[in-house]
């Protein structure tokens, strides 16, 4: 069973960490409670600590910059018992409309997981911090401070 656990607003790991990474195809339209409606990406992603293995589900609403992330009630399991909760989590997200790609995270290429740790939502600390939402950040402030000087300049 996953619920949502409003503490993680990201989940920033190392690439010796990941031990799988399923990435949705499509983005459905979702309302998430307490978030905005829009659409959204998921990410399944399984993790290895120091005492053993868990899965998490990050929902990333891209329009409003928001997440959403789902934990197992199980931690530090085994990974027969990951690999439960792994089709678990596929089956819930799917269930939500989503299509799910395995990126095969232990045969990608070394530099190719770095680029994704890089890039994907679901490892930056807050979703504000991703490079697209940045940017789109900066290009509205840019917009407005440009629409102010053109004003000012009535």
């Amino acid at each position: 069973m996953f619920n949502i656990d409003e503490r993680y607003r990201g989940l920033p790991a190392s690439r010796e960490q990941v031990i799988a990474l399923h990435t949705s195809l499509n983005s459905p339209h979702l309302f998430i409670p307490g978030k905005p409606a829009g659409q959204a990406q998921a990410f399944i992603l399984g993790l290895r600590g120091s005492t053993g293995f868990a899965t998490f589900i990050y929902l990333y609403l891209s329009e409003a910059a928001e997440c959403a992330v789902y934990v197992s009630g199980k931690r530090n399991t085994s990974f027969e018992e990951y690999l439960g909760e792994e089709g678990e989590a596929l089956a819930f997200v799917e269930s939500m409309g989503f299509m799910m790609d395995n990126s095969n995270w232990r045969s990608l290429p070394q530099p190719t997981q770095e680029e994704l740790l890089r890039t994907l939502p679901v490892f930056f600390r807050d979703p504000k911090q991703v490079p697209a939402v940045a940017k789109k950040v900066e290009e509205k402030r840019n917009a407005a401070a440009t629409l102010g000087r053109f004003l000012a300049a009535f």
